[in-house]
């Protein structure tokens, strides 16, 4: 892994150790709240099995990146997702000049990031967009939150609420690295990812073995204060044109809770040729739970 600093975003970079990659890359965005790093044993075998290099960063308000995030709170009249959107396209441009003219990109994301990449859909070139369980909230939680939204009280956001609840910092890393391993969220998580995990999200005091959660939960709780009124308002921000002429390949948790599996056909009605693969058994976190089938699927794609 190669780490850097790309205008204030902390950037990795996985490389194929055959000299005779091919010229496709792949450029990521993570999860809300789980940083790049945490996908570091992932791409470190997807750049070899893919035979291609891999880009991601720590998104505005996470991880190592130091883009202050106070403006995008304040400024209530421009939706966050756009901005974060607009942050994804410069950095990619910038990233891009890393790579002959000729590379083949795939735009890709996990649940946040799945929504920033099909929305940068607007303004990049690419060649393949692969969104892993984007956020499409089943009718029973998208009616509610279409009332709160209704009533300007989106800050009810049950994940908002939660993740501000979260706690932030714990005695050691070994003591992190124990109680997250319980969570409900990790508990079927491999230990080296929540270790990378922890070494993106946490950063050790000074005077002490105590570590800090380097974000703010009232960012993280923002963000999902974000998600649109439905998701069908997030899909109209994209242009039509490109909407009908665009391929967007959906991998969907059998058993997510963030994206409907049953949401295929009406999506469809935006994306004429939308590709959808189910992952048998999968949970919203099956890029970390079920690294093999994720790595398969995109090699298939």
């Amino acid at each position: 892994m190669i780490q850097s600093t790309i205008d204030g975003f902390e950037v990795y970079e996985f490389h194929s150790q055959n000299k005779n990659s091919n010229e496709q890359a792949l450029f990521f965005a993570h999860a809300n709240g789980i940083p790049a790093q945490t996908y570091k044993s992932l791409f470190e075998k997807m750049s070899n099995e893919l035979n291609c290099s891999i880009y991601t960063y720590d998104i505005r308000g996470f991880g190592k990146t130091n883009i202050t995030l106070d403006p995008v709170i304040q400024k209530k009249t421009t939706w966050a997702w756009e901005i974060l959107t607009e942050d994804h396209c410069n950095l990619f441009h910038k990233i891009q000049q890393k790579k002959p003219k000729e590379t083949k990109w795939i735009l890709s994301g996990h649940s946040l990031g799945a929504w920033i990449s099909l929305l940068s859909s607007n303004t990049l070139t690419f060649h393949k967009l692969v969104l892993l369980d984007p956020p499409i909230l089943k009718p029973n939680i998208i009616i509610l939150w279409s009332i709160l939204n209704i009533m300007n009280k989106r800050h009810l956001s049950p994940m908002s609420k939660k993740v501000n609840r979260r706690k932030v910092q714990f005695a050691s890393i070994e003591t992190a690295f124990q109680e997250l391993k319980k969570s409900k969220l990790m508990k079927n998580w491999p230990d080296e990812i929540i270790k990378d995990y922890i070494e993106g999200s946490f950063k050790e005091l000074k005077l002490n073995n105590e570590v800090i959660l380097r974000h703010t939960p009232k960012w993280e709780g923002y963000i999902f204060e974000e998600y649109p009124f439905a998701a069908w308002y997030g899909f109209l921000k994209i242009k039509k044109q490109i909407r009908n002429n665009i391929e967007p390949i959906f991998f969907v948790g059998e058993n997510s809770d963030t994206c409907n599996p049953k949401s295929k056909k009406w999506i469809k009605l935006f994306f004429p040729n939308l590709k959808w693969h189910l992952i048998s058994k999968g949970s919203h976190m099956f890029p970390f739970e079920m690294q093999e089938e994720t790595i398969k699927l995109f090699k298939n794609i």
